[in-house]
């Protein structure tokens, strides 16, 4: 097997294409309104984007800001935290001053970042990515990996399909690799495979036998349990179906990285779990096994960002760097507590700017994937550690395909409540109406602005 990373930075884009003849037939399916593939991945980072710590170089960040500004962000040097993803700024657009008060919790928003409701409610509905998923749909809609310093494989934190209906974040990385590639896999592990496919075959075969002694009430409810049985069974027939691709596209994954112990004082490895979960990110976007991915960081429920070792951010630096202490303003390991969120969130988009970079290696339709993906990074923490919300920083990377006016932007709205003030609810609808979906109204109304429109997308961003 040769290392397909290696193959594809030196393949032309004539062999890309016919390497990639089947794939790129396959995506057309998940195009959206321009043709192209489409897809989309969210990075939620916990314990704040703090705005004037992202701010660009020469680019004022006023107090009380009653304006529009819109304006090339080439030009002006990435502050520290950010310098990782300066390569990309002609594809970079930086969002500053919308709200999102109605999501406002205490050290999170969890599900309410992403789903514009009151924080703590996982019942109210579906979130943005959800939403993009329902759109661009692949054999995996969504795809949910993250990070934590508490010991778990799965958790529940920012993602919902649905009322009461939450989608799952994979903590543990040796466990999404497994779980997402091993129809691709040999030996032991395609054997694992193989028998949940004649099992959950079975399960249905049995389901229709006791269908057939029923009659009435109790027969409908069965019904819901072929269906939810026929559709893993038809799953795991796609998945086989495409076992050689899998192969390619599946990342080599330290079995080290699922030993994952709670964070007190000593290594963390969080970052080295961070890089394969963007791995595994990548490898089910190549491979086609989804178009909408969430990469979570320290967030949702309970979770207050990163805590590490600062040598992980800093060679010049050891001690330990605690989340909570440093969001409270504390220092750690010789660091103010702003030096620490910038190193630890450089150190996050290194990891992001490595997955940007495996992407844009990759043919697709006269250009790259890349070309086609739109990446959102935000905190479910808004603004700082104990938010406010009434700021949500963002910065996106791509444009989708050309169906989002992206790219080399500074864009910022008036402050919270002066007229012109936009909300993260009208970045989703953005987002959505990009992909086909026709609502105008995404979440919940904030009250307190109930005399500016909170309705449609960002003009701004239209193309």
């Amino acid at each position: 097997m040769f290392n397909r990373r290696t193959f594809f930075r030196g393949a032309t884009l004539g062999l890309g294409g016919l390497y990639f003849a089947p794939f790129l037939r396959d995506v057309e399916g998940a195009t959206g309104k321009s043709g192209k593939p489409a897809r989309v991945l969210f990075f939620v980072q916990g314990n704040g984007v703090y705005p004037h710590e992202i701010q660009p170089k020469g680019i004022d960040l006023p107090r009380d800001p009653d304006k529009l500004e819109d304006r090339p962000l080439k030009g002006h040097a990435m502050a520290l935290s950010l310098e990782p993803l300066e390569p990309w700024v002609d594809k970079m657009t930086m969002i500053h001053g919308l709200s999102g008060r109605i999501a406002r919790g205490s050290h999170n928003s969890g599900f309410a970042a992403l789903g514009c409701w009151p924080m703590g409610k996982k019942a109210y509905g579906e979130t943005v990515d959800a939403g993009l998923a329902r759109h661009l749909e692949s054999i995996y809609p969504h795809i949910g990996l993250g990070v934590s310093n508490k010991a778990l494989s799965v958790t529940y934190n920012v993602t919902s399909a649905d009322r009461g209906k939450a989608l799952p974040s994979v903590l543990n990385p040796v466990l999404a690799h497994k779980r997402y590639f091993a129809a691709g896999a040999k030996g032991a592990a395609r054997k694992d495979f193989d028998v949940d496919t004649t099992l959950l075959d079975f399960m249905a075969d049995d389901v229709k036998r006791m269908q057939a002694r029923l009659t009435g009430s109790e027969r409908a409810k069965l019904e819901r349990y072929l269906e939810a049985f026929e559709s893993m069974s038809g799953r795991q027939s796609k998945l086989a179906s495409l076992a050689d691709r899998i192969a390619e596209a599946t990342p080599t994954i330290d079995p080290k990285l699922g030993l994952i112990s709670d964070t007190k004082t000593g290594p963390t490895g969080v970052f080295d779990r961070l890089e394969a979960q963007f791995d595994i990110a990548a490898g089910t976007m190549i491979a086609g096994l989804t178009n909408v991915v969430t990469v979570s960081a320290g967030a949702g429920p309970d979770r207050i960002g990163l805590s590490c070792m600062a040598s992980e951010v800093d060679s010049k630096n050891s001690g330990f760097i605690g989340s909570h202490g440093i969001g409270h303003g504390g220092s750690a390991a010789g660091m103010s507590s702003g030096e620490c969120h910038a190193r630890i969130r450089r150190k996050c988009l290194e990891k992001l700017a490595k997955f940007i970079r495996t992407l844009e290696s990759i043919p697709e339709a006269g250009g790259s994937m890349m070309d086609n993906t739109l990446i959102v990074y935000m905190s479910d923490s808004a603004e700082g550690h104990h938010p406010l919300c009434t700021q949500w920083p963002f910065v996106l990377i791509g444009d989708l395909g050309g169906r989002l006016k992206l790219g080399n932007r500074y864009l910022r709205y008036p402050w919270y409540g002066k007229p012109g003030h936009r909300t993260i609810a009208n970045l989703y609808v953005s987002l959505l109406q990009a992909v086909g979906d026709k609502r105008d109204t995404f979440g919940i109304h904030d009250n307190a602005l109930l005399d500016l429109n909170q309705d449609g997308p960002l003009a701004e961003l239209t193309v």
